[in-house]
């Protein structure tokens, strides 16, 4: 009976729930007590009084419950006054006839304030709605200029739907790659069934449809939206479609910045593949012509000089090679190191020797043989270490480059340090960028590719460790390789 009531008062006034039962029991109550109260004064007041009394209950009960209570308040004043305070007390009928008049008139009065009192409380009630609403989708509407994920406007869409209508249940959906509706965001239970019936909406752009927004009644009671909550659930539904809207063409724009990205680095690959393949190339078939050449008598010592540089050049073509086929790992996450416990020495020393064999420039060396053993896989570490190497002795300008390692926080550095120009620190993350070459006097270096710092990083954070850039004290550039001393350790 209670909802019998309650749906009764929602249709004249916007609330449901506690406020109409209160407004019931103000009208019961309210009239009881007044009834009680002015009984014991019943010789002492006027029936103008007892009707203001009656009345000031009826406006109570109106304004808390609507119109259902408010009448409701009426017609138990109604009674109360004629049983209780028009002679004979007790019966419907009275003695005197206008007290007819005064009973009808109360009515009448009572039931107007009671219209009059339920009206104004239901526009105040569709007022403070209308506020949410609007209050609401502003929210959704800066949700959208802050760039939130679709995920949590969407979600918000549906609470936001399902609570201004009292729902069951909403849910958005939207459409695939396929063309077939998923759904994105539910809130409540927004299953239909034949008992409970329910309300789509679709979701469209300036371009095509994007999905639906699907509204499911509360119990048996049919979905009946009027023209305002119509235009509500249609506004919210262009707010959904535009956070889908603006989610493609985000996607759309990364997938296009990713394309362009490779096509830069493929122009790149080739712009310097082509350049370091023939500079070497035409070296070894020069030197090889020259050797073949049944015309010209060479001498020992040329023929030296030939054999070494088809040797070396060969060397750097196999190095531009393994640079290639590690880069190419790098990026797909192929690299596979073998981690194992290894002392930092048995991997400087070697890499030390090879480099001192191949110039005159000086190399100091301080790593500690007490240093703890780091958990890597000593080929790819003797490679990291071999690129830094060439690097910081192709810029130290002659100048000594020193190799040390130590011990920090739990885990190990290697530093390799040169005097030479140094970094500014607006390139020194851009240096580990693939084909980027830092310019010195506002030219290129002539040799390299731009490959060996970045697949250095890509090797060091396989291993588990980082790399990074500093600058040497009294001038230069030093690169930094921190590594973990046990499995699992953590990253700094």
């Amino acid at each position: 009976m209670l909802e019998r009531m309650e749906r009764s008062s929602s249709r004249w006034l916007g609330v449901k729930g506690p406020r109409v039962v209160v407004g019931y029991a103000v009208a019961l109550g309210g009239t009881a007590t007044a009834s009680a109260v002015l009984l014991a004064l019943r010789h002492e007041v006027s029936t103008t009084n007892v009707v203001l009394v009656f009345l000031v209950v009826v406006v109570a009960a109106a304004a808390n419950g609507g119109l259902g209570p408010g009448a409701t308040a009426a017609g138990l004043g109604f009674l109360a006054f004629d049983l209780l305070f028009l002679p004979p007390y007790g019966h419907l009928k009275v003695h005197d006839q206008e007290d007819y008049v005064s009973l009808a008139v109360y009515l009448l009065i009572a039931l107007v304030v009671s219209i009059l009192v339920s009206t104004r409380e239901r526009r105040q009630a569709l007022a403070e709605r209308r506020e949410r609403e609007t209050r609401t989708l502003y929210e959704l509407s800066s949700m959208l200029l802050v760039h939130d994920s679709l995920q949590a406007t969407l979600e918000r869409v549906a609470m936001t739907v399902r609570s201004l209508f009292d729902l069951a249940g909403c849910a958005i959906l939207v459409a695939g790659e396929d063309g077939r509706l998923r759904p994105v965001a539910v809130d409540g239970d927004a299953a239909e069934d034949a008992g409970r019936p329910g309300l789509t909406v679709p979701l469209s752009t300036s371009s095509a449809p994007v999905g639906a927004i699907v509204l499911v009644a509360d119990g048996e009671t049919p979905l009946r939206l009027g023209e305002q909550e119509l235009r509500v659930v249609h506004a919210f539904a262009n707010q959904a479609a535009l956070a889908v809207e603006r989610d493609r063409q985000q996607e759309e724009r990364a997938q296009a910045r990713a394309l362009a990205e490779t096509d830069r680095l493929r122009t790149a690959l080739l712009n310097s593949v082509s350049h370091d393949l023939r500079t070497p190339l035409s070296s070894i078939k020069a030197s090889a012509s020259s050797l073949l050449d049944p015309t010209i008598d060479w001498s020992p010592q040329q023929r030296r000089e030939f054999l070494e540089t088809i040797d070396q050049e060969s060397d750097r073509l196999t190095r531009l090679v393994h640079n290639l086929l590690d880069m190419s790992r790098i990026e797909v996450g192929a690299l596979d190191p073998r981690l194992v416990e290894t002392a930092l020495p048995d991997v400087t020393g070697p890499v030390v020797r090879l480099a001192r064999s191949k110039t005159s420039q000086p190399i100091v060396v301080d790593v500690p043989d007490d240093l703890p053993t780091v958990l890597v896989d000593p080929v790819r570490l003797d490679q990291v270490l071999t690129n830094l190497l060439d690097n910081a002795r192709r810029y130290a300008d002659g100048e000594a480059v020193t190799v040390q390692g130590r011990a920090v926080a739990g885990r190990v550095e290697v530093r390799v340090a040169d005097h030479g120009p140094g970094i500014p620190e607006a390139e020194r993350e851009r240096v580990f960028d693939q084909f980027y070459r830092l310019r010195r006097n506002g030219r290129t270096p002539p040799d390299g590719t731009g490959m060996g710092l970045a697949i250095s990083r890509g090797i060091v954070e396989a291993l588990g460790g980082t790399i990074r850039v500093e600058a040497t004290p009294g001038g230069g550039a030093t690169f930094v390789v921190s590594l973990s001393t046990e499995p699992g350790g953590d990253v700094q």
